[in-house]
């Protein structure tokens, strides 16, 4: 594992404030810059990408950067993120590393408040956001009974540059693949968060599959209540919720190719009076919102910068 820093040549700018992305050269990375490269704030100051010839992430040169953004491999952050937070360095991290009972959880229509004081904000995973925000409305009003039930679907960008076997276009080409059926990391994180919301265990279920798309998700839930719910309580306890929420849409058909460049979730919520449940749709760009835009977010939020900075691209449709 190597990488090579390198500051990235810029006009001259009196922008005060500067970024650094360790990884930037896998998808999530590519599209941290591609953002920062428009924010009006905020530039990017300082890139480390993999690359022959370096063995050490550059922590010194980074360090010195208003907010560093972490977009390596699940596994790799520990490290590197523990010695920039004792550099004094402000960190969000993209992996995994810190996200379950580690450092601040990093979704701002839950966490906002918590976010603008922390120094190390652990993104949320992208499967994750789409069933947390999806469910958040329920969990948080005590009206979820028994486990939650997810079923979920992105394209292939979510598993990373590194080629395998099962990412390889002609496995995944004109069909739809399960994986992780048992024990998908990004488990963990949900139950955590809907266990905060509802103030009690909460237990889910989650099976992801992989599309022969770029990117995108959808998540589907499946949720027991325990009091019946109508259609007109149900759309009024979601809109309650996410009433003034720049990057949540409610209603309609969630449809995760209309979103793609934004960092907008898209839920709908339809009651089923006759099995006491209700169906949840919540999609997302699984590189935006699901890594780099909610990314984003966060550092906006613990820099003191308009929340949506950066963020208000309109999405690619067709």
């Amino acid at each position: 594992m190597s990488y090579a820093s390198a500051p990235i040549p810029t006009a001259p700018d009196t922008r005060p404030l500067a970024a650094g992305v360790i990884g930037a050269s896998g998808y999530a990375g590519a599209e941290l810059v591609r953002l920062l490269s428009s924010h009006p704030t905020l530039r990017p100051a300082v890139l480390q990408a993999r690359s022959e010839g370096f063995d050490e992430v550059d922590a010194a040169a980074i360090s010195s950067c208003d907010v560093v953004f972490l977009a390596l491999p699940h596994g790799e952050s520990q490290a590197i993120g523990t010695e920039l937070i004792e550099r004094g360095t402000q960190v969000v991290d993209l992996g995994s590393d810190f996200r379950v009972d580690g450092w601040t959880y990093g979704l701002p229509e839950l966490h906002r408040e918590s976010i603008r004081v922390a120094r190390a904000v652990a993104n949320p995973g992208c499967y994750a956001t789409a069933a947390i925000l999806g469910l958040t409305p329920l969990a948080a009003s005590g009206l979820i009974d028994g486990p939650a039930h997810f079923d979920g679907k992105s394209g292939v960008t979510g598993a990373g540059r590194s080629p395998s076997e099962k990412t390889h276009l002609p496995e995944l080409y004109n069909g739809i693949t399960p994986y992780s059926v048992m024990g998908h990391r990004h488990l963990a994180e949900i139950e955590q968060e809907l266990s905060v919301l509802a103030g009690s265990p909460q237990l889910a279920t989650f099976v992801p599959h992989l599309l022969p798309t770029s990117r995108g998700l959808l998540v589907t839930a499946h949720v027991r209540l325990l009091e019946p719910l109508d259609q007109a309580d149900l759309d009024d306890l979601y809109r309650s919720r996410y009433d003034g929420e720049t990057f949540v849409r409610l209603g309609g058909l969630p449809a995760p190719q209309r979103l793609a460049g934004t960092n907008v979730c898209w839920i709908n919520a339809w009651a089923d009076p006759r099995t006491g449940t209700v169906v949840i749709e919540a999609a997302l760009d699984n590189l935006v919102k699901g890594a780099a835009g909610q990314a984003l977010q966060n550092a906006n939020i613990m820099l003191g910068i308009d929340e949506s900075a950066g963020l208000t691209v309109q999405g690619l449709w067709p």
